[in-house]
């Protein structure tokens, strides 16, 4: 899995923006994250978006070749068996949180994103550390 250059972040994130469906989902992904991590003291709220980013594009790049078409095609299709617009977003955007947020998701995020991959929880932070440490002894 190649590592994103800046030039293909930044253009990710103008297909974003250029996209209600990807606004829409980029919006409920944002949500999820301040709803799951709201307890946690440490969780760095200046990173939500940025993470929610993160999580979009690797979605777009992982799961649909890097056409976020793909993304609003499964969408219509979750609305032609009978879902509502918003609650195929909704539930999307849940999927999306949940796979991303779990260890093989934040190891997928490093993988794309390299040193700049950033999250919301301190947890997941010192345990991208472990995993570099482990990979890397010594250092």
């Amino acid at each position: 899995m190649p590592k994103l250059t800046p030039a293909e972040i930044d253009h990710f994130i103008a297909v974003i923006g250029e996209n209600d469906y990807l606004r829409r989902l980029l919006g409920e992904i944002e949500r999820l994250q301040q709803a799951v991590f709201h307890a946690n003291p440490s969780a760095d709220w200046n990173n939500v978006r940025q993470s929610s980013e993160q999580i979009l594009i690797a979605e777009i790049v992982l799961r649909h070749g890097r056409h976020h078409d793909a993304i609003f095609y499964a969408l219509r299709n979750a609305e032609d068996s009978g879902k509502l617009w918003d609650a195929a977003i909704r539930d999307m955007a849940a999927n999306i949180h949940a796979y991303y947020t779990t260890p093989l998701g934040l190891l997928m995020r490093r993988e794309l994103f390299g040193e700049n991959t950033v999250f919301v929880s301190p947890d997941a932070i010192r345990w991208m550390h472990q995993q570099s440490h482990s990979a890397n002894p010594g250092t």
